[in-house]
C-alpha cells in the first residue's frame, strides 16, 4: 500500500513537471492539447527589423511633413481648400511617425513607458492613421467636384466650411480611437517574459477593431479615391492637352501609391483574422509567417507617410514656387533678393497641375 502511494505521488510530480499548462494571469481554463506556438524566430526578426525601419521612417517622415507644414503655413493667407487638407494631412502623418520611436523600443526590448503612455501612444497612432486616409478621401472629393462638376464647394462657400470638414474628420478619428483609450494597457506576457502595450479584452473585440480599421481606414477611403479619380481621368482624357495629361499621370500615381503601400498590410491582417475566426487552419509555420508578414507590410504602410510630401506637395508647381519664396526669404532678407521671386499671390493650390487644369476651363 505504501509503495503504491509512493508511486502515485512520484507519477503525479512527473505529470506536473511535464504538463503544458500555461499559468498565465488571465488563463482560467486547462489546455494541454494545443500548446502555444514558439515565437522565437518572429520575435528575433522584429527586434532586428522594426527598430531600424521605425527610426528611418521617423526621421524621413518628420522632416518631409515638417517642411510641407512650414511652407504651407508661410502662405496662410493664400491657402486653398486643398492646401488646408494637405496641411492637416502633413500634421497627421507627422504625429503618426512621432509614435514610431516608442514602438521601436517596444519591439527591441519591451514596453517600458507604463499604461498611461501606452493608451496615449496607441490612440494617437490610430487617430492619425484614420485621419491620413480620410483626408486623402477629402482631397480626392474636392478635386472631383472641381474638375468633373466645376463646383468649387469650399472656394465659393463660407471660409469656415473647410475648417469644419477638418474638425469633423478629426472628431470621427477620435471616436474610432476610443477603444485605445479604454482597453490598451501595459501588460506582462508570462509566455514571452516581457511587458508589451496590448489590448485587454476578448478576441472578439480585437477582431472587431481589425474589421473597423480595414473598412474605415482603408476600403472606404480607397473606394472614394478610386471613384473620384476615375471620373477625373475620364474628363481629362476627353479634354486632352499636355497639361491635362500631366495631371492624369499624377492622379494615377496618387491612387496607386496609397493602394500599394497599404493593401499588403490589410491582406495579411485579413488572413490573420480569418485564422482567429477558424476560417483558415492555424499552424505554427503559418502563424510565424503571418507575424513576419505583418511586420514587413506595416512598415510599407508607414512609408506612405514619407511619400505623401512627395506625391501631394513636392510635385506641385505652386508648392515649389512657395518653397523657393520661403528659402529666399530665409537666406536673403534684403528686398533686392525678392525681385526675381516667382509670383505666389494668386489663390491657387499647391496640389499640382490638376488644380491648374481645373481652374482653366474644365
Amino acid at each position: 500500500m505504501s509503495e503504491r502511494q509512493e508511486f502515485q505521488a512520484s507519477d503525479f510530480a512527473y505529470l506536473l513537471e511535464n504538463s503544458s499548462y500555461d499559468y498565465g494571469e488571465n488563463e482560467t481554463y486547462f489546455c494541454c492539447t494545443s500548446p502555444p506556438c514558439p515565437q522565437d524566430f518572429s520575435l528575433n526578426f522584429d527586434r532586428t527589423f522594426l527598430p531600424v525601419l521605425y527610426s528611418l521612417l521617423f526621421v524621413l517622415g518628420l522632416l518631409g511633413n515638417g517642411i510641407v507644414a512650414v511652407v504651407l503655413l508661410s502662405q496662410r493667407a493664400a491657402l486653398s481648400s486643398t492646401d488646408t487638407f494637405l496641411l492637416h494631412l502633413a500634421v497627421a502623418d507627422a504625429l503618426l511617425v512621432l509614435t514610431l520611436p516608442l514602438w521601436a523600443v517596444d519591439a527591441a526590448i519591451q514596453w517600458v513607458f507604463g499604461s498611461g503612455l501606452c493608451k496615449v501612444a496607441g490612440a494617437l497612432f490610430n487617430i492619425n492613421f484614420y485621419a491620413g486616409a480620410l483626408l486623402l478621401a477629402c482631397i480626392s472629393f474636392d478635386r472631383y467636384l472641381s474638375i468633373v462638376h466645376a463646383t468649387q464647394l469650399y472656394r465659393r462657400g463660407p471660409p469656415t466650411r473647410v475648417a469644419l470638414t477638418c474638425v469633423a474628420v478629426w472628431g470621427l478619428c477620435l471616436l474610432f480611437a476610443l477603444p485605445d483609450f479604454i482597453f490598451l494597457s501595459s501588460h506582462h506576457d508570462n509566455r514571452l517574459n516581457a511587458t508589451h502595450c496590448q489590448y485587454n479584452f476578448p478576441q472578439e473585440g480585437h477582431t472587431a477593431l481589425r474589421i473597423l480599421q480595414l473598412v474605415a481606414g482603408f476600403l472606404l477611403p480607397l473606394l472614394v479615391m478610386a471613384y473620384c479619380y476615375a471620373r477625373i481621368l475620364a474628363v481629362l482624357l476627353v479634354s486632352r492637352g499636355q497639361r491635362r495629361l500631366r495631371a492624369m499621370r499624377l492622379v494615377v500615381v496618387v491612387v496607386v501609391a496609397f493602394a500599394l503601400c497599404w493593401t499588403p498590410y490589410h491582406l495579411v491582417v485579413l488572413v490573420d483574422t480569418l485564422m482567429d475566426l477558424g476560417a483558415l487552419a492555424r499552424n505554427c509555420g503559418r502563424e510565424s509567417s503571418v507575424d513576419i508578414a505583418k511586420s514587413v507590410t506595416s512598415g510599407m504602410g508607414y512609408m506612405h507617410c514619407c511619400l505623401n510630401p512627395l506625391l501631394y506637395a513636392f510635385v506641385g508647381v505652386k508648392f515649389r514656387e512657395r518653397m523657393w519664396v520661403l528659402l529666399v526669404r530665409l537666406g536673403c532678407p534684403d528686398q533686392r533678393c525678392h525681385q526675381r521671386q516667382p509670383s505666389a499671390s494668386r489663390r491657387e493650390s499647391s496640389w499640382s497641375e490638376t488644380t491648374e487644369a481645373s481652374y482653366s476651363g474644365l
